[in-house]
């Protein structure tokens, strides 16, 4: 099986995508998704993982027109987006597609917005790109299925690449046989391996997808010519990182549905398998005279797929932390909270949250949906108190602008620290207006503490 197959519907709905064919409600989510990205990437700048990664990659490309985010330093697009790309899943707090399994924003956002501001593209011109490269990445995610994952590659550091090629080919008005081109470059240097959860090497499987997505268009709009089986044929992305391949996804039409209004904003700064025992335990924890150190066991029902993802027993670094749903639910029960803030060296050490997490006894469930969890508290006056959660239901109902106040609160709360807070909630009411932007340079060079 060829491109010229499986990849066509997709490569044309990518190339022929235009801002008019966008419903208002795709547009205000793409910029609830550009602020909530660059929240945690602002947030995440003072992470040890970015500023290894831009003392390393800006000594090699000192010069260039992309900013990196948070300071007044400029440098080339590919390095902009690797380090931009890092920052924004240092914390693991950045969005999350329900279908695919993939962070979607971290790869693509830091290459489209690297680019944007070497060639000064609109903001209309931003967010037709981005979701571009999202309805085409979320839909390869969910045609190579779960097997994909089951075989140890990180989604956001191999899927994302294709999307981030995409949202940077269209941007650049590549053609449909550019953008066949461009996918075929990406589907050789998409690379991430679950065995990096839990440390520096999965916040950098977005930064390197954001870069090789950037690198891809570019290779394809200067002629560049790689085979045509690297995605479908015998040898290729397909047939070496999945099982199977279900072509339903590739041949469903952009807007039938618009996979970015499925888009979940992470309310808690830990992998998303995570979340469902968080809600739970912050259900719990907001009953009347609660008292964890009345807590003597915990037991998790949680789904398989979560089992080796977010299932470290004893944590030894506040990045193994986030991927260990002991701790979470932890120190959600103590501390009321699993905010960004809440990751610390003091509370990997809390011997209260140490006692709770040492009690936490898991079973997987094949019953439960892939973001659910059953917890179980058993108390030492022997009583039992129990509580669910589905961490994959949506925060709004009927409109995306339900959440408008909650992502700009998430985003003041993360990018205050870094900007102040009066700039961050002047760079809020900007991407808001985000269509109506002439040209993000003027809002990309307002992303860094005051002078």
């Amino acid at each position: 099986m060829t491109e010229c197959g499986a990849a066509a519907p997709l490569v044309h709905a990518a190339t022929h995508l235009r801002f008019s064919d966008l419903p208002q409600a795709v547009v205000t989510m793409t910029t609830h998704c550009v602020l909530d990205t660059l929240g945690v990437a602002l947030a995440g700048t003072t992470e040890p993982v970015t500023r290894i990664v831009r003392q390393t990659m800006t000594a090699e490309h000192a010069d260039g027109p992309a900013r990196i985010w948070g300071t007044s330093q400029s440098t080339a697009a590919s390095v902009a987006a690797t380090v931009n790309g890092t920052a924004a899943h240092a914390l693991d707090f950045d969005d999350w597609a329900p279908g695919s399994g993939i962070h979607p924003s971290a790869p693509i956002l830091p290459a489209l917005i690297a680019v944007g501001e070497e060639i000064g593209c609109s903001g209309a011109e931003l967010i037709t790109a981005y979701v571009a490269g999202y309805e085409l990445q979320e839909r390869i995610g969910m045609a190579i299925g779960p097997s994909h994952y089951a075989r140890g590659f990180h989604t956001t550091g191999t899927v994302g690449t294709f999307g981030a090629a995409t949202a940077v080919g269209h941007l650049l008005g590549a053609n449909a046989d550019q953008l066949t081109m461009a996918l075929r470059i990406a589907a050789t240097q998409a690379a991430g391996l679950k065995a990096m959860f839990g440390s520096m090497g999965k916040p950098l499987h977005a930064g390197r997808a954001a870069a090789a997505g950037v690198q891809a268009a570019r290779l394809a709009m200067n002629g560049f010519i790689a085979s045509e089986d690297a995605l479908f044929g015998a040898q290729g992305f397909v047939a070496t990182h999945a099982d199977e391949l279900d072509e339903t996804p590739l041949r469903t039409p952009f807007g039938d549905p618009w996979h970015v209004l499925e888009t979940r904003n992470k309310e808690h700064a830990a992998c998303f398998g995570t979340h469902g025992a968080i809600d739970a335990a912050l259900t719990m924890r907001g009953t009347p005279n609660f008292d964890p150190r009345m807590i003597e066991a915990i037991e998790l029902d949680i789904p398989p797929i979560c089992i080796g993802v977010c299932t470290i027993a004893e944590p030894r670094t506040m990045l193994e932390s986030k991927f260990s749903i002991a701790f979470v639910t932890a120190l959600a029960l103590v501390n009321g909270t699993a905010a960004a803030d809440q990751f610390t060296e003091a509370a990997l050490h809390d011997p209260e949250i140490g006692r709770l997490t040492q009690s936490v006894r898991i079973r997987p469930n094949p019953d439960l949906a892939k973001t659910e969890t059953q917890v179980c508290l058993r108390m030492h006056d022997g009583s039992v108190v129990r509580a669910s959660a589905d961490s994959g239901q949506r925060s709004w109902f009927d409109d995306v602008s339900e959440q408008d106040q909650r992502i700009q609160s998430k985003f003041c709360a993360l990018a205050g620290p870094h900007v102040s807070y009066s700039r961050a909630a002047v760079i809020a009411e900007q991407v808001d207006r985000l269509e109506r932007c002439l040209d993000i340079r003027t809002l990309t060079r307002t992303w860094t503490p005051p002078e």
